[in-house]
């Protein structure tokens, strides 16, 4: 039976409904032996519904009357009973049988218990043992159980240490930061690369065959067909897009080598002797064959798109014209005769003309596809003839621009054929590839293992975005001859086949050669002196598209040229005496050189017939006075008919005119030769203005040796002028190549480039630099466009004088030197002097050249920074001194971005640590307040000592008080630069971050001043009716340790206007340590009671204190700013104190200190940095800086680490991903105007709780890591969950390291103390904020050790401590997690363990009560702990204590036993709430009985009467809150009555409300009551609370009667102006009153009586009636329908039926099938004695127990009849409490029923027609719409059934006396009074009516007038109102004060 599940399927349900619902039943035996039934909706062991604890259970029965096989499990009195019902007759035996033994065993075990007792108490107790501090935990070692005798061995310091494992860094888990930094310069500087070739993408082509359809088998044996004639094969690419040809010829080979030997070998047009020497040495090495048939080449493509084509085009040898012979081609036959025939024809033509060539065909197609821009596979469409007249390059461009128009390209002659290309993209090249200029590329096998590839050069585009700077040696010169004019000439008679034939000559005397620099074609050598074009037949305009590619000599001179001959070529061989073939007609030249520059522009040249020696040196005299030099015979009269063009690709010979003047120039200056002379100063300044126009892609491509050229002119020349200009000419040069774009070449110039200029010279770059930048910059004297490229790209200049430092310091030794020796004092002056004229830039042009000045600002930090690492570094700290300087307070937002940037720069220096010089701290010591200071705080010494650290720590507090966007850029320098530190690996090695860490330690003090605006906790110091003399509780709001005035700033003085708290670097006496003093509640105190600062030498002098503010009026730093001093010393100085002490009113306190709360994110950031400085500052740091604070401060430290678990807290992964998710809102920033004055928070309400749960409200919208993917939410939640984990580890370091070196503080007045509490509180928020499993093992053993340590604080004095611990482990105990289950429980049994040794073994009352008070409180919040996992952690508890052998002997099991025994009865007690937990009023209902049970015991009734006022504020209903806030009061002032420390208790509050003094004294001071400690300040703050409550409840009647309460303690106290305060409450509440029933806006409920009826749903509540107070205007519909959806969702929709009439039910006649619900209106009763006390509308609707609703009936049954029969059922009902009360329901104690008879029903209609009328007549102002409304229903016929009805019936004279007189006589006085005021009415009527209305009156007057005639003969006397005035007895005087308009205000008649 004691198996841990026995059972099988059960039905269970509780007793009321009809049917049983199916539930599983387990019997479970806990681990101390507790039975436990589990109930479970289904078979698979889920949460348990219910559980039932069988120790309550007396008897199990049978039940036959519910069920055949039910069963009754009967409790303990005070519980319900449980009905189940098995399936069959033997499971019901089954069960009967199990569950009898159970209770067999309770039964037996009680019994050994008992008697176990009464041996204890016969045991004489034992020897009171002397009490150990250490004691609590003494003896667990010999436990039996092995999780205890764990604890046992554990120590203080064991526990420190297990936390030291497995740390995470602090910044590498913060999830909100980005963790790669934008926008800094250096992550630039890191991707810099030096300068190499550009490549774009690159091609591999290979020519694999071209195939005509023309064949021949030339081959005599073989069959094999095969190519006719040999094909020469040149192919380049054409970019259709730009109209240009893309890359130059590659000339490949493709033909047959039987078809290659047709062509004779190189004769006289190539050269047999070739120089070797212009091949490099590898390709000497190579055979010659090898390089001579090119298939394979390399194309490099800067930009791909569609419309670059490959274009190949054929030649063949010169046979005749182009048609002519390409017609065999094209003719359709395939009879292989024709090939030979050509063949053979080729054959002859070849021997004789076979070094001619002439064009043939030539084919094209897309390099890339269309769109997409990948490379295109597909073939050649077809082959084109060429046409002899669109030869040239621009004919093809335009054909190719129309490539993809089929009709266009129809046109074209095609000849049959396939060419053959293979074209791939690759990355790496082949082995044996040759660049253009064939030098051979690595790899290069040798001898070589694959065919030559060559890279074919891609011509440069004329944009500045296509060109790099070069990086190789070309020096090559493209010829292009265009066309030649002969057509005109009359010198030659044959001129018809022209070849052109190119050569390059250095001479032009007679017999001079060539040179050997020309480009062979395949099959000859790789270079040759001349080339011939291709000739056109019979042409006399010959054009040509042949390219001659040249090698240029390195050193031209005047005679290099380039020569041209014509020769005349004959084709057919002549009949007469052969004259050979070709015949000179004309020569052209053209000079390379022109004015010594390269002169290769497009040309057009006149021709010479023939070429005289030194025919170079022809010049035309001018004038047409003829030509110097030989006689020349020119053809066509000297016209230039012959056109050649050029492509220069060199990468040492510029076009740029201006390019090579400066380089001509300077090289002369440079090379000091004598001749010729150097150029004149003027005419170097000359060239570098015309510089100014050298063209940007001129500029870029020569860019290296184009700035190495001016900067070895800068440091060459001595004149001042010529230094400017070159500076100006690297200004423009420099802007001119960023705006392009190309910053990067700029940096690599200056990374690999840059070196000091190689020319002697007695000065260095930097020198002449620094020299003459500020001259150039400076505002007087240079154009403002200088100074804007300068701003721009000054990093370009400050990175070259770092470079030219560094290196000079290098070359010149002096690195070996001290820093203050390496640089001249001449240059440091020149430094900074340079810095002095930037700076000025920054402050006054960031708003015009925004993006300019943040350059100049990063450039100028950088070069700070880089000045640190080789100068002397005081004097560069001085410079950055001077550069803060420039800023004030109150700057523009912008001028906060480039000071922080700049620091945020010179902080990333790699030894910034080393600068600041880190402190060894000597341990504590026995420093002076004065020493730590200076160590601790911003103090002028701390400043000298760490300069960077101080400068950085100043400007992030000062920047505290601006607003958010510049509070965020300070903060997060600071945070960035510590997670550079915390990452460094430098400093990872023991101790390094502690020396670290302890630099930043004044941080803490800054964090501690502005903890106010961290709103992550609520901050409970607002200022209200402050009794200082009192701390009590955590709610105290002062503490009398009132020297928090900020010590850190004794001794220090206020700064001067210019250098807002900065320190020069000289340090003056007036610069400050901190200006805004933390101005916030004890402060003022402090002064005002004249404990002013410790060492009073405060040395302020008077001029700096109304300096504090800036001059200009952004600043935010308030005018009270001033340091509060010693009033004593302040007295002294002339009156200034008088200003001072006004400022000290209590509720300007937060005037100086800025108040506006900071933003979630920035909260983050500061106390992520505050965390750093706690986790890595040494202990012994921390505990000298802790001795060094006051309480105060020590208090606000910790609460410092609370707000960090607060905000740092794990939200978990959904709430995560549903942030980082959706789209993000940003939040408006939050902060104020700067000079706004801050809000007054000293209102705020000390209603909220201490910790909000949710304090870390959902991030700002400045999410930097943006997490789109799961991944990246899911790592997004891990980094917040291991931040939250590492935060807990650095504040439970931080307490246990405090816990264990300041116990003595701790412990202080028996641990009740602020510090103390603050502690206790962190400790708990652990529990409260929901932490890692990880964290919570360190957290429990935490606890565990302050349980041990601080026992007295627990168990003695306030109970507060204990209470609130048992309720978070508590909740643990119910936790999921079964580790922390397990935990908890043995932290909740070590608590009870050591509260009894505490109290030598007397017993745990202590830890009994609080733990029976949390569980209720607990309850309160409906948290479910009725389950399994509850049960079982209660069992473990019981379990430990049977297990714990020291205990065995005492009383302590059995009392632990009947604790859990307790905590269960509650348990079952409160199970019913969770069944409630939906209808609101049930559970105030079922709370309320909870508090009235506990009414002895005062902590557990103020638990539910707490909880339930949370429930109705909740809910709205603030009367109810209002009422439990009263009861609260009530019963704290009770338990002083009867403690005697007051005189009055509960009665005091009768007049308040009734129910008070009828509920609250029921409480005798016994046993429960020894553990609370209510006080008068307690008591006075919850009456204050009460007056909160009373106001949301718009009552404010009441609050005369409650300050008559509050107003004595505060008499007596002498608290004026708490009193103050008092009575202006007071006024504001009288003047609502006035307010509310002059406008009659407050509507304080309506009333319902609500009765249920069915036994089977409502149980005990069936046939109960309730009165219902529902909120404002509640309509019957409203409530009807609340209710029905409730009971529906309770019980089911078909079931619940809502009753509306209102009359009697009875029961019995119901269908019990169904639930009933009669909702009825009802309105407050009062006797007519009663009204005459409650004359206002408050008084009738406050304290009332009265109500009645009235039903109309008549005798025959029906409810309605004629006035006659017309009787009315008037129902008064009396409920038990009165309204309002602690609950909106109150269920109905009286029903009194009275019946009207037909003319007393009359008589109350009548009396209330009066009435009515009354009200809108004697209202003012009048209400004419009510009025005429009233009017019309009273006298109008159409409606007047009413009142004449009434007369007619009940006052005619045949009819009364069937009625008693006295009625009939009341009824007519009624109905003279209604005349009486119906004629008033119409009075006020006339003159309220518009001009549109008199008709109207009129209509009413008549009717008036009718109904008095009819009621005048009625009663036989005249009622017509003027005909007797006499009539108008009563309240005739108000009346016609009424209609004469005079103010009458009597009482209604």
């Amino acid at each position: 039976m004691k198996g841990p599940e026995v059972g099988s399927d059960r039905m269970f349900v509780n007793i009321g409904s009809k049917s049983f619902k199916r539930r599983y039943c387990y019997l479970r035996q806990e681990v101390d032996g507790t039975y436990i039934l589990e109930l479970h909706k289904d078979e698979k062991k889920g949460e348990a519904k219910a559980t039932i604890v069988m120790d309550f259970c007396t008897e199990v029965v049978r039940n036959a009357k519910r069920g055949r096989f039910c069963f009754e499990l009967r409790m303990t009195a005070g519980h319900k009973s449980y009905s189940l019902a098995a399936e069959n007759e033997s499971e019901l035996q089954d069960w009967l049988s199990k569950l009898n033994s159970v209770l067999q065993q309770n039964k037996i075990q009680e019994e050994k218990r008992a008697a176990s007792l009464e041996r204890a108490s016969s045991t004489p107790p034992p020897s009171p043992q002397p009490f150990q501090m250490y004691g609590t935990l003494k003896g667990l070692e010999q436990s039996m159980n092995p999780q205890l005798m764990k604890y046992a061995r554990e120590t203080d310091v064991s526990i420190a240490l297990a936390r030291r494992e497995n740390r995470r860094r602090l910044f590498s888990v913060y999830p909100h930061m980005p963790h790669v930094k934008n926008g800094n310069t250096n992550s630039t500087e890191q991707c810099v690369e030096p300068y190499r070739e550009q490549f774009g993408q690159r091609l591999q082509v290979c020519c694999e065959s071209i195939r005509f359809r023309l064949q021949a088998p030339i081959d005599g044996e073989k069959e094999a067909l095969c190519q006719v004639e040999p094909y020469f094969t040149t192919l380049a690419l054409f970019d259709a897009k730009q109209g240009r040809k893309l890359t130059e010829n590659f000339h490949f080979d493709v033909n047959h080598p039987q078809v290659r030997s047709m062509v004779p070998s190189i004769s006289k047009n190539g050269s047999v002797d070739e120089p070797e020497s212009l091949l490099p040495s590898e390709l000497q090495q190579v055979p010659e064959e090898w390089l001579m048939y090119p298939k394979q080449a390399v194309f490099n493509i800067s930009n791909p798109h569609p419309d670059i084509f490959i274009v190949v085009k054929i030649d063949k040898i010169l046979q005749g014209g182009i048609c002519q012979t390409a017609e065999p081609y094209i003719r359709n036959t395939k009879d292989p005769r024709l090939g030979l025939r050509v063949h053979k024809t080729v054959k002859t033509c070849c021997q004789r003309l076979g070094n001619y060539r002439m064009p043939f065909a030539w084919t094209a197609r897309p390099l890339f596809r269309l769109y997409t821009n990948e490379l295109d596979t597909s073939d050649f469409p077809a082959v084109y003839r060429q046409e002899g007249n669109r030869l040239k390059d621009e004919e093809i461009l335009k054909i190719l621009s129309e490539f993809r128009k089929p009709d266009k390209m129809s046109r074209l002659t095609v000849i049959p054929g396939w060419v053959k290309i293979k074209i791939q993209p690759i990355t790496e090249l082949p082995e044996n590839s040759l660049t253009t200029s064939l030098s051979p590329l690595k790899p290069f096998p040798l001898p070589p293992t694959n065919e030559p590839t060559i890279e074919m050069m891609e011509f440069e585009g004329t944009s500045e975005k296509d060109v790099h700077p070069y990086t190789t040696f070309l020096n090559h010169l493209y010829v292009y001859p265009q066309s030649l004019s002969f057509d005109t000439q009359k010198t030659f008679t044959r001129a018809r086949n022209i070849a052109c034939v190119v050569e390059l000559r250095d001479s032009d005397s007679e017999g001079a050669c060539p040179l050997c620099c020309l480009c062979g074609r395949p099959g000859g050598p790789v270079f040759v002196r001349q080339v011939s074009c291709t000739v056109l037949h019979h042409s006399t305009n010959p054009a040509w598209y042949e390219e001659i590619k040249l090698r240029l000599p390195i050193h031209l001179h005047s005679k290099h040229h380039l020569l041209f001959t014509f020769y005349h070529i004959s084709c057919e061989p002549s009949k007469k005496k052969e004259s050979g073939i070709e015949t000179c007609v004309g020569y052209a030249w053209l000079p390379l050189l022109q004015k010594g520059r390269l002169n290769v522009e497009e040309q057009v040249l006149p021709v010479a017939s023939h070429l005289p020696p030194g025919y170079l040196s022809v010049q035309s005299l001018g004038l047409g006075k003829g030509y110097s030099g030989p006689e020349i015979l020119w053809i066509d009269s000297q016209r230039q008919i012959f056109s050649v063009n050029f492509q220069l690709v060199s990468t040492v010979v510029t076009r740029d005119q201006h390019l090579h003047n400066l380089f001509a120039y300077t090289d002369r200056m440079l090379e000091h030769r004598v001749t010729p002379a150097p150029p004149s100063e003027t005419e170097i300044c000359k060239i570098l203005k015309a510089a100014h126009a050298i063209q940007l892609p001129a500029a870029v491509t020569f860019l290296p040796s184009l700035l190495n050229h001016l900067f070895s002119l800068l440091v060459v020349t001595s004149s001042e002028e010529i230094g400017l200009n070159v500076i100006r000419v690297l200004i423009h040069i420099i802007h001119m190549v960023h705006e392009a774009g190309r910053k990067e070449i700029l940096q690599a110039y200056v990374k690999f480039v840059f070196v000091p200029p190689g020319v002697s010279s007695s000065t260095t770059v930097h020198e002449e630099m620094s020299r003459h930048l500020p001259t150039l910059l400076r505002p007087a004297n240079t154009d403002f466009l200088v100074i804007n490229k300068f701003t721009h790209h000054s990093n370009f200049f400050f990175e070259v004088m770092v470079k030219s430092m560094a290196q000079h310091l290098l070359s010149s030794g002096r690195i070996k030197m001290h820093r203050n020796e390496r640089f001249s004092a001449d240059f440091l002056y020149r430094i900074q002097n340079l810095v002095q004229v930037l700076c000025p830039y920054l402050i006054q042009k960031y708003k015009e050249m925004p993006v300019e000045t943040q350059e100049l600002n990063r450039s100028l930090a950088n070069f700070l920074k880089k000045c640190l690492t080789f100068m002397d570094r005081g004097y560069v700290f001085k410079l950055i001194n001077s550069y803060m300087d420039k800023f004030n307070p109150g700057d523009p937002k912008t001028l906060y971005d480039y000071k922080f940037t700049f620091l945020q720069i010179i902080c990333s220096h790699e030894h910034y640590v080393v600068f600041n010089l880190p402190v060894l701290h000597s341990g504590v010591g026995n420093k002076g307040r004065n020493d730590y200071m200076n160590e601790y705080s911003l103090s002028e010494e701390f400043c000298k000592q760490h300069f960077l650290v101080g400068l950085l720590l100043q400007e992030v507090r000062t920047s505290l008080n601006e607003v958010f966007q510049i509070r965020k850029v300070a903060v997060s320098t600071l945070r960035d630069l510590l997670a550079k530190h915390e990452l460094d690996d430098r400093y990872q090695n023991k101790g390094q971050l502690g020396r670290i860490a302890a630099v930043y330690i004044p941080w803490l003090g800054i964090v501690l001043d502005n903890l106010n605006r961290l709103n992550a906790v609520q901050d409970a110091s607002g200022s209200r009716h402050v009794d200082p003399h009192h701390t009590y509780s955590s709610s105290s709001r002062f503490s009398n340790s009132s020297s928090f005035l900020n010590l850190r700033d004794s001794g220090t003085s206020v700064g001067t206007p210019k250098s807002l708290n900065r320190f020069t670097m000289h340090l003056d006496s007036n610069s400050s340590a901190r200006v805004s003093t933390h101005f916030r509640d004890s402060s003022y105190f402090a002064a005002i009671a004249g404990q002013g600062l410790v060492n009073g030498s405060s040395s302020v002098s008077l001029e700096s204190e109304s300096s504090t503010v800036s001059g200009d009026g952004h600043s935010t730093v308030s005018q009270e700013t001033a340091i509060i001093r010693d009033p004593k010393e302040e007295a002294i100085k002339e009156g200034s104190s008088k200003r001072h002490s006004r400022s000290l009113s209590v509720t300007q306190s937060n005037q100086p200190m800025r108040c506006d709360k900071l933003q979630s994110t920035e909260v983050k950031d500061l106390l992520l940095c505050f965390l750093f400085v706690v986790k890595y500052l040494g202990d012994d740091c921390l505990i000298a800086w802790w001795h060094r604070c006051t309480e105060m401060e020590v208090m606000n430290f910790f609460k410092g680490l609370e707000m960090c678990l607060h905000q740092f807290k794990y939200t978990g992964k959904r709430q995560i991903a549903a942030k980082t998710g959706g789209k993000l809102i940003t939040t408006k920033a939050m902060t104020l105007p700067a000079r706004m004055q801050p809000p007054d928070f000293s209102g705020d309400s000390p209603v909220l709780p201490a910790h909000s749960g949710s304090s870390s409200v959902g991030r700002d919208g400045i999410q930097q890591i943006v997490c789109e993917s799961d991944a990246s939410k899911l790592y997004q939640a891990l980094l917040e969950a291991n931040m939250a984990t590492e935060v807990g580890l650095i504040a439970l370091d931080a307490l246990g390291l405090y816990c264990i070196h300041f116990k003595d503080n701790l412990l202080a007045t028996e641990g009740d103390n602020v510090i103390m509490r603050k502690v206790f509180d962190i400790y708990l928020s652990f529990l409260q904020v929901g932490q890692s499993e990880t964290l919570f093992r360190h957290v429990f053993a935490a606890l565990r050790a302050y349980i041990n340590n601080f026992s007295v604080a627990l168990f003695q004095g306030n109970a507060s401590l204990c209470g609130r611990l048992c309720y978070e482990l508590l909740r643990c105990c119910n936790s999921r997690l079964s580790t922390i289950r397990q935990e908890s429980c043995a932290i909740l049994y070590l608590l009870m363990r050591s509260n009894f040794e505490f109290t030598s073994h007397k017993g745990l009352t202590r830890v009994h009560l609080q733990v029976i008070i949390s569980v209720s409180q607990m309850l309160g919040n409906v948290i479910g702990l009725n389950n399994a996992r509850f049960q079982e952690s209660l069992s473990l508890i019981n379990s430990y204590a049977s297990s714990d052998k020291v205990m065995k002997g005492t009383g302590f099991p059995g009392e632990v036993k009947d604790l859990t025994k307790r905590i269960r009865t509650v348990l079952m007690a409160t199970a019913q709430m969770r069944e409630h937990h939906h209808d609101p009023e049930m559970l105030v209902d079922l709370q309320h009985s909870l508090s009235n049970s506990y009414a002895s015991t005062p902590e557990l009734r103020h638990t539910w009467l707490e909880t339930m006022a949370r429930n109705h504020v909740r809910d709205g209903n603030f009367s109810e809150a209002a009422s439990c806030q009263l009861h609260i009061a009530a019963l704290m002032a009770e338990y002083l009555k009867l403690k005697n420390v007051q005189t009055w208790g509960a009665e005091a509050f009768g007049k308040i409300s009734s129910n008070i003094p009828q509920d609250e004294r029921g409480f005798k001071l016994d046993a429960g009551v020894q553990d609370i400690q209510y006080t008068e300040y307690i008591l006075l703050e919850q009456l204050e609370k009460c007056a909160e409550y009373i106001e949301k409840a718009e009552r404010y009647e009441l609050l005369g009667e409650l300050y008559r309460l509050i107003i004595p303690i505060h008499e007596q106290k002498r608290n004026y102006e708490a009193l103050a305060q008092c009575y202006q409450s007071l006024a504001q509440a009288y003047n609502k009153v006035v307010e509310v029933s002059h406008t009659g806006k407050r509507l304080l409920g309506r009333y319902y009586r609500v009765a249920f009826f069915g036994q089977a749903y409502f149980e005990e509540d069936s046939g109960v009636e309730y009165v219902y107070k529902e909120p404002k205007v509640t309509s019957l519909s409203e409530i009807s329908e609340r209710l029905y959806h409730l009971y529906c969702d309770k019980f089911s929709h078909d079931v619940v039926k809502i009753i509306m009439d209102s009359v009697p039910i009875n029961p019995s006649e119901l269908d019990a099938k169904y639930a009933y619900i009669q909702v009825t209106h009802v309105t407050p009763y009062f006797e007519k004695l009663e009204l005459e006390e409650r004359q206002t509308e408050f008084e009738q609707s406050h304290d009332i127990s009265c109500f009645m609703f009235e039903t109309p009936f008549t005798k025959d049954g029906k409810a309605r009849g004629n006035p006659e029969d017309q009787w009315k059922r008037r129902t008064i009902l009396t409920t038990h409490y009165s309204f309002p009360y602690v609950k909106k329901r109150i269920c109905v104690v009286k029903q009194r029923v009275h019946e009207l008879s037909p003319i007393e029903v009359a008589l109350d209609e009548m009396q209330m027609r009066v009435t009515e009328l009354e009200e809108v007549v004697f209202m003012k102002p009048t209400d004419a719409k009510k009025l005429q409304l009233r009017l019309q229903g009273g006298v109008c016929v159409q409606v007047n059934a009413g009142p004449l009805t009434y007369a007619s019936v009940f006052l005619d004279p045949n009819q009364v006396s069937q009625y008693p007189e006295e009625k009939v006589e009341d009824l007519k006085d009624v109905f003279r009074e209604f005349v009486k005021i119906c004629y008033t009415a119409l009075q006020i009527n006339s003159k309220l009516i518009t001009s549109d209305q008199h008709e109207y009156q009129e209509v009413l007057r008549q009717n008036f007038q009718k109904l008095c005639h009819s009621l005048s003969s009625l009663f036989g006397e005249s009622l017509w109102p003027d005909e007797e005035m006499g009539c108008f007895k009563r309240n005739s005087q108000a009346l016609f004060s009424v209609i004469s308009g005079a103010s009458g205000n009597s009482s209604s008649a």
